[in-house]
């Protein structure tokens, strides 16, 4: 993936987070994952598989695209 399209999903996915007073954990127990999933994701040391992308889109009630927006 490219690095300004992660950037940008690390940016909406910790806004989107915060701004549903969700915490690392709780989003990643919620999408299925260990506590720490999230916490990674966020600090770039993985990326998401698919599944979870759709997950967490879910999760926050927003269209899959959504989540790469600048």
């Amino acid at each position: 993936m490219n690095e300004n399209i992660l950037n940008n999903f690390r940016e909406n996915l910790i806004a989107l987070r915060k701004s549903k007073g969700c915490s690392c954990k709780l989003l990643s127990e919620l999408i299925g994952c260990d506590s720490s999933y999230i916490s990674k994701v966020e600090n770039g040391r993985i990326v998401p598989t698919i599944d979870k992308l759709i997950a967490i889109a879910n999760y926050f009630e927003i269209n899959f695209t959504d989540l790469f927006k600048n």
